[in-house]
């Protein structure tokens, strides 16, 4: 009896097909998938089936990280896991899967956390409150159910509840109309203004007075041009050093500060530096005594690349930086909105010595182009030719100099396709004479 007792045992080991086939009663009756043979446990030299790991692997298969009941469900699943032996735990074959859910969890309550704090960036009495409702809104909406339920109930509310504009149109209009470019608070004037009216033409089904758009654009083209006028007197102070500047650079800094209007001179964050240079602060070397070094522009034109020339009525402008570290052999290729490009030649090639901000300035008054180039404030003189292309010319249209006499002298250029390509090394007046 005990020999077939052995052989019985030998019988199951040696056969492993044997060992998981599914019983036909209790785990069969429920349903229990392709997993449930991991749920028989081998202990003692026999397998058995096991109802605690059974159902963590289910509890486990249930958890969907997409739908609102992912955190209830993973809960149960962690719940239902740590409550298993340490046996049981190795016979859980779907553990992988839930070590990820708890990382997806983690980065849900994080995604949860950076949405709460944009809502609550913004104080809601604020002008810009309901615009960041909405974008924080926008961003809500691009969760799935489960994201979403990591978000405090109170976030929720606000995020789905309807809202208006903290303001009105006849708000809105009266504080454009009295935008002053002189006051000192006229850049945040001018941004609270445009956050308003954006506000009430994107949420709202709203009109406003003809050309009150207008007055917000003119606007904000001189808090633009206040921007500029402050750089470059920033950059100005930078480029003092005690080492090269003299007395006579600082005093051209101070003339310059001192020419910005009060909105501007606000705009300045390095004016400490220039103060102590101008009280003296620094022992600065004697006029002439050294190298001075030139005053660049950031809005300078890129060699190598198109540049927009801004325009002011019927004169369009750029500016080119000359200095030993400007150097290039690319040209500048300038263009315009008048069917007009300038091309400055590689700065190799310019005769004059010196260094700064080379400024071009193109004007047409009808058939007259006049085109000037100056470095510090002085004609600027090229061994290559610079050109002036205008386009749309009738091809049997012709183009003379105007001298300092306004008398026609012959002016160089070249007519190619729809092409007028003048070619000069300075400045001139030119006039276009149409056959």
């Amino acid at each position: 009896m005990k020999h077939k007792r052995s052989l019985a045992l030998f019988a199951l080991v040696a056969v492993p097909s044997l060992i998981f086939t599914t019983p036909t009663t209790s785990a069969s009756a429920a349903g229990i998938s392709a997993n449930s043979k991991t749920t028989y446990i081998y202990n003692y030299n026999y397998y058995y089936y096991n109802s605690n790991v059974s159902n963590v692997i289910q509890l486990i298969n249930n958890i969907n990280d997409t739908a609102s009941s992912f955190q209830p469900t993973l809960e149960a699943a962690n719940k239902a896991y740590n409550a298993l032996t340490e046996t049981e735990k190795q016979y859980v074959t779907n553990y992988s899967t839930l070590s990820n859910h708890q990382q997806t969890r983690v980065a849900y309550r994080r995604l949860a956390t950076q949405i709460e704090e944009k809502l609550a960036s913004v104080e809601s009495s604020s002008i810009n409150y309901y615009q960041n409702v909405i974008e924080t809104r926008d961003w809500y909406n691009t969760l799935n159910a489960a994201q979403k339920s990591f978000i405090s109930a109170d976030t929720q509310k606000i995020l789905t509840s309807s809202i208006a504009p903290n303001t009105s149109v006849d708000k809105v209009v009266n504080k454009i109309q009295l935008l002053n470019s002189s006051r000192i608070s006229f850049h945040k004037d001018v941004a609270e203004a445009r956050a308003e009216y954006n506000a009430l033409r994107r949420f709202s089904n709203v009109s406003f007075p003809s050309g009150t758009e207008k007055l917000l654009l003119d606007a904000e083209q001189l808090v633009l041009k206040d921007k500029a006028a402050a750089k470059e007197v920033e950059n100005a102070i930078a480029a003092l050093s005690p080492k090269t500047s003299t007395n006579q650079d600082v005093q051209a800094v101070k003339t310059a500060f001192e020419a910005l209007t009060p909105v501007q001179q606000q705009l300045v964050p390095n004016v400490g530096t220039l103060v102590d240079y101008v009280n003296g602060k620094y022992k600065l070397p004697a006029k002439g005594s050294t190298i001075k070094t030139p005053i660049l522009s950031d809005t300078a034109a890129a060699p190598g690349k198109n540049t927009a020339m801004s325009k002011s009525r019927n004169t369009y402008k750029a500016k080119i930086n000359v200095a030993d570290s400007e150097i290039s052999t690319e040209r500048f290729v300038l263009t315009t909105k008048a069917n007009m490009t300038v091309i400055v030649p590689p700065l190799g090639t310019l005769v004059n010595g010196d260094a700064g901000v080379m400024d071009i300035q193109l004007t047409r008054n009808l058939n007259r182009i006049t085109f000037q180039a100056t470095l510090n404030k002085k004609p600027v003189e090229f061994v290559a030719d610079m050109e002036i292309i205008i386009e749309n010319l009738p091809k049997d249209a012709s183009i003379v100099r105007i001298n300092e006499f306004g008398d026609h002298e012959p002016a160089s250029y070249s007519v190619n396709d729809n092409q007028h390509i003048i070619q000069t090394k300075t400045s001139g007046t030119f006039q276009i004479i149409r056959n």
